[in-house]
């Protein structure tokens, strides 16, 4: 019972949380989708992820790299020659 506790903790934790890029409908979405995932800039901002006891800071972190992904993903779709989802840019949080 007492692993049963841990264990449904990290599952409460991955269940809330969401992914910053659409799901792929078609194969050219799906390469942005991982273009995105793996661009320099992204993997920057993971470097520099601060611990995840500091929940302010790594909540912080987390939408700015979600951000990062997402012009990453508009980027390569532009590249692609297809216009991102939607049309209105995601609100920015302050800083």
């Amino acid at each position: 019972m007492i692993r049963a506790v841990p264990l449904f903790l990290l599952l409460a934790v991955a269940g809330c949380a969401r992914d910053a890029l659409p799901e792929p409908t078609n194969p050219t979405e799906a390469g942005c989708r991982s273009e995105a995932r793996s661009a320099p800039e992204v993997r920057e901002m993971f470097q520099r992820m601060p611990p995840p006891n500091n929940l302010t800071a790594y909540d912080r972190a987390q939408a700015e790299m979600a951000a990062v992904e997402r012009r990453a993903y508009a980027r390569c779709l532009r590249a692609q020659g297809l216009a991102p989802r939607g049309g209105v840019e995601p609100v920015q949080p302050l800083r």
